[in-house]
């Protein structure tokens, strides 16, 4: 089968940088009122400025487009020929250039993507899942937990993901990032622990055994200990378990300790036998972000849900430090 060939350095080619909206829209009015005068006066410019208008679209066709006549001036036939083009090019043009439509939540439908850990489940999921059945009741919610078999960025590029909450110390650049909380460390443990009824000191931190989340990857940091390490401590780490939120029941039967955000332990703190004490290390707050794609920046749903996530994390309590030993 033939392909087309190649156009020769001699064949004319469409050049939009000549192309100015405006000439075309001084085309269009120039052929509803068929006066120059008058579409003059409809456009808000002068005749001179018109007549530069024409002139450029006269050529880059090629053609008069418009002969004088009594009473005002007659369209060629390429000028006609040219009206629905010009008028469909405009009107896409205002659809380029319209703001987003307004996103009514009461009407809304269709089905929204979170990837967030579920350390914020006790805390953000219920308040999230409360807030959107109420404001949104046809928009379904679907959280995706966080783990190492997902590209996170990929699947914001590609929309299997709206958002994700994530407390990575250096996220994706090309992603677009809203700090939404920060977290105070802090250390919990069961009330039967021996260390339970006394200030924790630095000393007794680390020569007990920890509980800690499962990494995502083999060989990959938590953020807790990433943030030791950079202070140049390390913890001996005797359980991982991959479900964080079952954590604080494990402390309830052992002598682990639990290093995590004040935020999470409230919840437990108030159903469980644990106790929370402050962390006997400087270390800096765990820091949580709402991480989206810039193909979804213009996107009212997604941006609405952004509104809501933010709205749903209340103030923390904050907690006395003690001594640091």
């Amino acid at each position: 089968m033939p392909t087309p060939s190649n156009p020769s350095p001699t064949t004319p080619r469409s050049d939009l940088s000549r192309l100015s909206l405006a000439d075309v829209q001084a085309f269009l009015t120039l052929l509803d009122t068929l006066h120059v005068s008058r579409a003059a006066i409809r456009l808000g410019v002068g005749q001179p400025q018109l007549s530069a208008r024409l002139a450029r679209l006269r050529q880059l066709t090629g053609d008069t487009l418009f002969v004088r006549a009594a009473g005002g001036v007659v369209p060629t036939a390429t000028a006609l020929s040219l009206e629905a083009p010009a008028r469909e090019l405009l009107l896409q043009a205002d659809h380029f250039l319209a703001p987003p439509p307004r996103f009514d939540p009461q009407r809304a439908e269709g089905e929204l993507h979170l990837a967030a850990p579920d350390y914020l489940d006790p805390m953000l999921l219920p308040r999230l899942a409360g807030r959107l059945r109420q404001l949104a009741p046809d928009v379904r919610l679907t959280v995706h937990p966080l783990t190492d078999d997902q590209d996170y960025a990929e699947k914001l590029a590609d929309g299997r993901l709206d958002l994700v909450i994530a407390n990575w110390p250096d996220p994706p650049a090309q992603l677009h990032r809203l700090p939404i909380m920060d977290d105070e460390l802090v250390v919990m443990l069961g009330s039967h622990h021996p260390l339970a009824d006394r200030p924790l000191t630095a000393a007794a931190y680390f020569q007990a055994q920890h509980a800690a989340p499962t990494a995502m990857r083999p060989g990959l940091r938590s953020t807790v200990d990433t943030l030791l390490a950079r202070a140049g401590h390390t913890r001996r780490i005797a359980l991982e378990f991959p479900v964080f939120s079952v954590i604080p029941y494990v402390l309830t039967q052992t002598d682990l300790l639990l290093t995590t955000g004040q935020r999470f332990t409230q919840f437990f703190a108030s159903t469980l036998p644990v106790k929370v004490l402050p962390l006997p290390i400087a270390l800096p707050p765990l820091q949580y972000c709402l991480l989206w794609h810039a193909r979804a920046r213009r996107e009212a749903p997604v941006r609405w849900l952004r509104e809501q996530i933010v709205a749903c994390i209340g103030p923390a309590v904050s907690l006395q430090r003690g001594p640091s030993g």
